[in-house]
């Protein structure tokens, strides 16, 4: 069996610890600063590196059953499960709309895409910068924000090529040649930076979240265009300084990081029920909502680690499916996994 890779089992313990922590904390009444400083910081990178790291784990061309079984029946379920809350729980307005994601659903969707057209677009002369341009240009186009989550799909697919084309030796010569303290540093000037930069309030923290244009930001193109260069450097950055910074051995926090999918799908129901009561802690003062944004995040993590939720999610990544494997074999889908380069292998 081969050796489980800590360095990066820690690595998404920590990210995912960010993703429910920052998602928790976006509901922080507008002048804690606080939470406003935190936010820049974890939106800086959280999910440039999780992209990163899925593209890394996506070497392998996986067969359009494979991808369907593992990504499109999860976000099918979950997409119901959240239809389910918000209208009958919730009691919100909301539709069964497929084609536009419920909150976190949006990664399993652009996973799907990104690891669908991956095969063919680097074959693509210069395909690293060709997606970084359409990255920086989707701004500035009028795409829906949250329709198949192009918008996403199209910032963060940089990402996701970046950690395909990772050699795991480059990780090993950074963490040998660059000592702790140095990326720590590092760490510190960049959130130095971002802190001055949220006290500052003049530009959105949402320019880092690749759904919304420059012109609902706020920004002209080339000033959108400008910073969303500057927020790709920042989180390249980032994500190099924080894997020197992870431990690589196995510790408390790499079990976490082997259950990230079910803490990712089943967060969002919990934080809705949550964000149903956000008036009366935002009256209690600064620091106890902190306090509470945080236990909550904690506490959600703790509970999504335990074997139901890690079963389920387990499950519903591996439904057998017969017919959605036979249709992966034939006809325009069999030639088009030729063409991606799975060929005859086993699905």
């Amino acid at each position: 069996m081969k050796e489980r890779d800590y360095l990066f089992d820690n690595y998404k313990a920590f990210l995912i610890v960010l993703v429910v922590v920052g998602h928790f904390i976006e509901v922080a009444s507008d002048d804690n600063v606080v939470m406003e400083t935190t936010k820049w910081i974890i939106f800086s990178f959280h999910m440039p590196a999780f992209v990163f790291i899925s593209g890394y784990f996506s070497k392998k061309t996986q067969g359009i059953y494979k991808l369907l079984q593992q990504l499109v029946v999860p976000y099918l379920v979950f997409e119901i499960l959240y239809y389910i809350l918000y209208t009958y729980i919730l009691n919100r307005d909301t539709e069964l709309a497929f084609l536009y994601p419920k909150f976190s659903l949006w990664y399993l969707l652009a996973m799907f895409m990104w690891k669908m057209i991956t095969p063919l677009f680097r074959r693509l002369p210069g395909y690293l910068w060709i997606a970084f341009v359409l990255g920086l240009f989707v701004g500035a186009s009028s795409l829906d924000d949250n329709y198949l989550t192009l918008p996403r799909m199209f910032t963060f697919y940089p990402f996701f090529l970046l950690g395909m084309d990772l050699d795991r030796n480059r990780i090993d010569l950074l963490r040998a040649r660059i000592r702790r303290m140095w990326a720590f540093g590092i760490f510190l000037t960049i959130n130095a930076f971002l802190a001055w930069v949220a006290v500052s309030d003049r530009i959105s923290i949402k320019i880092f979240y690749g759904r919304y244009d420059y012109e609902y930001l706020g920004l002209s193109v080339p000033m959108g265009i400008a910073l969303r260069a500057a927020c790709y450097l920042i989180s390249y950055i980032m994500i190099y300084v924080v894997a020197i910074m992870i431990p690589g051995a196995k510790n408390s926090l790499s079990a976490l990081g082997q259950k990230t999918m079910a803490i990712y799908l089943f967060h969002g129901l919990i934080f809705a029920v949550f964000r149903r009561g956000e008036i009366w802690y935002q009256s209690l003062g600064e620091i106890v909502e902190d306090a509470i944004l945080v236990e909550a995040s904690i506490g959600t993590i703790w509970l999504l680690c335990q074997r139901p939720f890690v079963a389920f999610t387990d499950w519903v990544t591996h439904i057998p499916m017969p017919l959605l494997q036979k249709i992966a074999n034939f006809g325009f889908i069999g030639r088009l996994e030729k063409l991606r380069g799975v060929g005859q292998q086993k699905l």
